[in-house]
């Protein structure tokens, strides 16, 4: 995988698209399908979907893997495998505490590899050059910016009564909506950059 950037680019492209295939099946099996086994198969599969598309992404950008972007997949992936656990296997159960305090501690404990994930991305941020580090400001404005208009637009036909919203469900995906954006933005701009 180190040397997919030497691929023709069609071999390139193709992986990408495998990786996004194999990382959004994965997650439909995860919330789709009741049965631990395939629960399990579904975590597996969106591990080695990220790890395919971190690699391919690289590679269809004609861009070598550096030691930087090894040690963010080293320590995203297993970060990530952690939180999917915590939330399909561990949060279920919340339903069978009693204690407030406990059941507190139970739905908050998907929040120490985010914790953890976030340190990472600061980390490799950091390792970037000014180009780069640019490049990724500008991609977390533009994030920001399109999630923000987004739940603006989606208040306000909830407040009118044109649609129904689950208000948990919303705030639980404002971190992987606002993810999803930076990375299709940062992607782009990598790509614009390169083709100046």
């Amino acid at each position: 995988m180190g040397r997919m950037d030497e691929w023709p680019g069609w071999r390139r492209w193709g992986v990408w698209l495998l990786g996004w295939v194999l990382y959004v099946g994965a997650f439909w099996m995860l919330l789709a399908i009741d049965n631990l086994a395939v629960r399990i198969i579904g975590l597996a599969g969106v591990c080695a979907g990220l790890w395919v598309l971190t690699y391919s992404s690289r590679a269809v950008l004609n861009e070598r893997v550096r030691s930087i972007d090894r040690w963010q997949l080293r320590v995203i992936v297993p970060a990530f495998m952690v939180y999917m656990l915590l939330v399909v296997f561990v949060l279920p159960l919340v339903n069978g505490v009693a204690a407030p305090w406990l059941k507190a501690v139970v739905v908050l404990t998907p929040m120490v590899p985010v914790l953890f994930i976030a340190w990472a991305m600061v980390r490799y941020v950091n390792h970037c050059d000014e180009l780069e580090r640019r490049q990724h400001l500008e991609a977390a404005g533009v994030a920001v910016l399109v999630v923000s208009i987004v739940a603006m637009s989606l208040g306000l036909l909830a407040a009118a009564k044109l649609v129904v919203l689950d208000g948990a469900l919303m705030l639980l995906m404002g971190l992987p909506a606002l993810c999803v954006v930076y990375g299709l933005t940062c992607t782009w701009s990598k790509w614009r950059n390169r083709a100046r």
